[in-house]
């Protein structure tokens, strides 16, 4: 969009005019004060685990030219052992990773080449803020305000640019979109691609409409569905629903879905079968992901060495299912960012419009949300994250909030006009609807930015984690593997190879043997308040159980530390005499070098 075109009406052809250039003014004005304080005061670090472990793969891939990772999960390293004929399948460090979709990581880690500098990525500490998150935040923020660019000459061309104005004042005051943007997760570049891919369909249903071939841009939008894709797999769920609608919307039937999903094919499966060579899985270890949503929770999944498929959908599979999907529908307005127009889309589906390349399309919206909400059913989708708190990764109702957004601002255009409220105020009677909008969809955001702002000052030179693990990184070996309850943060701020602890010790042995054999040393195993932030019932008799001497003996060794006044003193030697009792595990021997308030580093005593 041409600085001309940012500058002028396109519904009444008037220019530069004063109330135009002031309206688009302060909007540029409240794009670079959110983009500096979301950056700036409001930013910390990167806040998803699952974020985190994108950005150190692309820090890898960015050092060595390999997709690899160093947050080893101990599933992905069975699936490595059984599958891979290759000697470096074997290597703990420098181990190839197949559980995220690829594009993410080699788009930031493109940008990450020019932020090497002389310590080869290392982090200094004269800041509380590791200077690559801002890097990948600041990537992440350039795809949403692309989003909102393409949004706004997309909604503008098919309703006009009013609607498409307000629609990307929505997007630039959705509080969700800008916590997405700062946790390292995919679904700004996802937001991206799904609106330009959106609007290449768009454009086929108006050639259809007027009777031209519309394939090449149904092939325009397959490519940019495919990219989706491989940005992340859930993906693939709404571009189901599109292909299974174009084949009975587009003529000839059947021909338009095809052509669509061979395209989509040839994008995304040299990658499935780099997968599939290296884990055996055409999706990798993300394949599992589902039975992280239908059965046992991811986490207990990935942490298991050796998975017992045969039990993994008796542990509440219908239940786990039912609830995911009644959670979403209950939820339908925060997961659409908390903007208030966005839910009547669904009213809007009962509306005849008159221009029918608009009614069409939104039965196109429709037809790639129901799937997306089956796979997310499926999948799992919450908002807690592994003890943080970052937004789901597999949350991708996010990808809807501008169209549902648009079409919802028409619906409450015509609801308002049907009110016929008795005023001369233009404002009232022709925007009246749009300020309410406005006005209780920032509500959210107004509610965390004015805290955020204070919180920002307050704590500029508070330590943060990934301080802590940045130290302790920097005192193990780069040939060392660390066995961790937080392997994303130690893989990114420590840059050390950390395994995920495993939920079972029998595991952790077979691993640490075949970590001997491969001349794979383990530096010990490192507990943080990751753990502590757990249930006492999950910890003595869930997931937890094997490793709650050493959970607990943190836990009371922490209270009893001096940092709490409440609690005596002795309580440290009580919970370091727990810590010592744990048996099965050389590591048992706290290190009070690598061990501070809330984190401690395990090491084996004979050693």
């Amino acid at each position: 969009m041409s600085l001309r075109n940012f500058f002028s009406d396109s519904k009444t052809g008037e220019e530069l005019s004063g109330a135009l250039i002031l309206r688009r003014l302060l909007f540029l004005l409240l794009l670079f004060g959110l983009m500096l304080f979301y950056l700036g005061p409001g930013f910390k670090q990167l806040t998803s685990p699952k974020g985190i472990e994108q950005a150190q793969i692309a820090r890898e891939l960015a050092r060595s030219g390999s997709f690899q990772t160093k947050m080893i999960r101990p599933l992905s390293l069975y699936q490595s052992d059984k599958n891979s004929e290759e000697a470096d399948g074997m290597k703990m460090v420098g181990f190839k990773d197949t559980y995220h979709a690829p594009l993410n990581p080699i788009l930031n880690s493109v940008i990450i080449r020019f932020f090497k500098g002389k310590n080869d990525y290392g982090w200094n500490n004269n800041s509380t803020v590791y200077y690559l998150d801002r890097i990948i935040t600041a990537a992440s923020i350039f795809f949403l305000l692309a989003s909102i660019g393409v949004t706004f000459l997309f909604i503008s061309r098919i309703f006009d640019a009013k609607i498409g104005g307000v629609t990307a004042l929505l997007m630039l005051l959705c509080e969700l979109l800008w916590r997405y943007s700062q946790s390292g997760l995919p679904q700004m570049l996802m937001l991206f691609l799904f609106t330009l891919g959106c609007y290449f369909v768009y454009r086929a249903v108006e050639a259809q409409c007027l009777e031209k071939k519309p394939i090449a841009l149904l092939i325009l939008g397959a490519v940019c569905f495919g990219l989706l894709a491989l940005t992340h797999w859930m993906a693939i769920w709404p571009f189901m629903g599109l292909v299974i609608f174009s084949c009975f919307y587009f003529k000839p039937r059947g021909a338009a879905g095809l052509s669509m999903l061979i395209v989509f094919l040839i994008i995304i499966l040299p990658w499935c079968f780099r997968n599939l060579n290296t884990s055996g899985d055409f999706l990798g270890s993300a394949y599992y992901a589902m039975f992280g949503g239908m059965g046992s929770a991811e986490e207990e999944i990935f942490r298991s060495y050796n998975l017992n498929k045969d039990n993994i959908f008796k542990k509440g599979f219908a239940t786990k299912v039912l609830t995911s999907s009644l959670y979403q529908l209950n939820g339908i307005y925060s997961f659409l960012g908390s903007i208030v127009a966005a839910p009547l889309f669904f009213i809007a589906l009962l509306h005849p419009f008159k221009r029918p390349q608009i009614a069409a399309f939104k039965w196109f919206i429709l037809a790639m949300w129901i799937p997306a909400v089956v796979g997310m059913s499926l999948f799992g989708v919450s908002n807690q994250s592994l003890g943080m708190s970052g937004p789901d990764a597999n949350q991708i109702h996010i990808l809807f909030i501008p169209l549902m957004t648009a079409y919802g601002l028409v619906m409450l255009a015509i609801l308002w006009s049907r009110i016929g409220l008795g005023t001369n105020i233009p404002i009232i009677s022709e925007n009246g609807h749009l300020w309410i909008a406005i006005i209780l969809s920032t509500i959210p955001m107004i509610l965390s930015l004015l805290p955020g702002v204070t919180r920002g000052i307050q704590t500029k030179e508070k330590v943060t984690r990934g301080v802590v693990l940045s130290y302790i990184g920097k005192q193990i070996e780069k040939t060392d593997i660390i066995i961790t309850d937080s392997p994303w943060e130690v893989a990114w701020y420590g840059d050390r190879t950390a395994l995920w602890l495993p939920t079972k010790k029998a595991d952790l042995r077979e691993i640490m043997k075949r970590g001997k054999e491969h001349k794979n040393p383990f530096a010990g195993i490192l507990v943080t308040p990751v753990s502590m932030t757990k249930s006492l019932y999950g910890v003595t008799y869930r997931d937890e159980k094997d490793w709650a001497p050493l959970i607990l003996g943190q836990t009371v060794t922490n209270a009893g530390s001096g940092s709490d006044p409440i609690q005596p003193k002795s309580w440290q030697m009580d919970g370091l005499n727990l810590i010592n009792s744990f048996e099965g595990i050389p590591f048992n021997k706290v290190d009070p070098k690598l061990t501070t308030s809330g984190y401690f580093f395990l090491v084996d005593p004979d050693q």
